[in-house]
């Protein structure tokens, strides 16, 4: 069979094909530049970068780099952005190793603390939470906020153990794990597992679950 909507068929498939190997290597692009941004940042935290020395040890063209960013200032946002959400991500991971509600809630603020107790993932939030602070563009384009996306992560654990307003209730858990965490990182002083248990109690009370 041949005819019009045929041949449209196969020129939009020859069209998506070329779009998808353009669509892999930007995306291959954007993810070496993100990871050689974060490593930058851990290792010079004030933020005194050239995007020469960032595109170098990308191993990406500046043409590559500005078809993705306007300059250095907005990547160290989009860095910032993929941080936070990476450590989301880790915290639902680690939450959904038990399908208990209580034992999730505490697997999820372990792994918020983890931030601060492991040297490695202590170095590198450090390094997200400067480049949030100081980007105004991160602010400007509404950069992920972590602690609604910790929220979001509390949010059924806490509707199974009965809480009646899930909505604040998780809100105000991811805030207070979030403050715990930070209050830690910036001091370079591991959380204990005495602060831990009492912030996961006072969650379990408030979230209904005790």
């Amino acid at each position: 069979m041949t005819g019009p909507e045929v041949e449209t068929s196969l020129r939009a498939s020859a069209v998506e094909r070329r779009l998808s190997v353009r669509r892999a290597d930007a995306e291959d692009e954007v993810r070496r530049l993100l990871d050689v941004g974060l490593s930058m940042m851990r290792e010079h935290p004030t933020g005194d970068l050239r995007v020469a020395t960032i595109v170098r040890a990308a191993g990406v063209s500046n043409k590559a780099f500005y078809r993705s960013f306007g300059g250095k200032d907005e990547l160290m946002a989009a860095v910032a952005d993929d941080g936070a959400r990476r450590m989301v991500s880790y915290v639902r991971h680690q939450r959904d190793k038990s399908a208990d509600p209580g034992e999730q809630v505490r697997l999820a603020v372990r792994a918020v603390l983890h931030q601060a107790r492991d040297q490695e993932a202590a170095t590198t939030a450090r390094a997200v939470l400067r480049l949030a602070f100081r980007s105004p563009q991160f602010r400007a384009a509404g950069g992920y906020d972590v602690q609604e996306g910790l929220a979001d992560v509390l949010a059924g654990p806490l509707a199974a153990l009965g809480s009646t307003d899930v909505e604040r209730d998780s809100l105000l858990a991811a805030c207070a794990a979030i403050s715990l965490m930070e209050h830690h990182l910036w001091r370079e002083q591991p959380p204990s597992t005495a602060d831990e248990e009492r912030l996961v109690g006072w969650i379990l009370r408030a979230g209904g679950g005790d």
